[in-house]
């Protein structure tokens, strides 16, 4: 009867040992919060003059939150097999339209996503089937994603020029009309 206790107990304290070593890196990376800072992210310029000329930033290989041209940045991460991602891409779509039509904002505040885990094709597929205007960086090997404790997606960030995260949101957002009027007080 012991030695079966005994057994048992070092198994649990193998299993114990063993998941707690996995869980660690999960449970010390968190989700950027507001009031905390945007990790150092270095994201693949894209090859689209358009794009590139609509964040601000040059022609380098990679291009960082705090070289836009932009006093907030709204930051998407999505997965191109997120079913929530898809629902909100039209949501997205027309918030982008309704920031480049007012004046006072457009200038002040730049959209982009960042498709983790996607590669160039699916990016492309992504960016296409929702006919997304503004531009959507791969993040293939899920580097930024990583760095950002590895949200679920969708997850939404408003950011300053100094990488201050002023808004933090894990899901869908549908009502545009109140996150437009947030995003215009964060200009303020």
């Amino acid at each position: 009867m012991h030695k079966g206790l005994l057994r048992c107990m070092i198994f649990l304290l193998w299993m114990f040992l063993v998941l707690g070593v996995q869980l660690v890196p999960a449970l010390s990376a968190s989700t950027p919060a507001p009031g905390s800072h945007l990790p150092e992210l270095q994201l693949e310029t894209p090859s689209s003059e358009k794009e590139r000329t609509y964040l601000g930033i040059g022609t380098s290989k990679t291009f960082s939150i705090d070289q836009l041209d932009c006093q907030l940045a709204l930051i998407e991460i999505v997965g191109v097999y997120c079913p929530q991602c898809h629902i909100q891409m039209p949501f997205f779509n027309k918030l982008f339209y309704r920031i480049k039509r007012d004046a006072n904002i457009n200038e002040k505040a730049k959209m982009l996503a960042v498709a983790v885990g996607a590669n160039p094709m699916e990016q492309a597929y992504f960016k296409k089937k929702y006919n997304i205007p503004y531009p959507v960086i791969k993040d293939p090997n899920f580097e930024i994603h990583k760095l950002l404790g590895e949200p679920r997606t969708p997850f939404i960030m408003l950011v300053s020029r100094d990488k201050e995260i002023l808004f933090a949101h894990l899901g869908i957002i549908r009502d545009i009309d109140t996150f437009f009027l947030k995003i215009k007080e964060f200009l303020k």
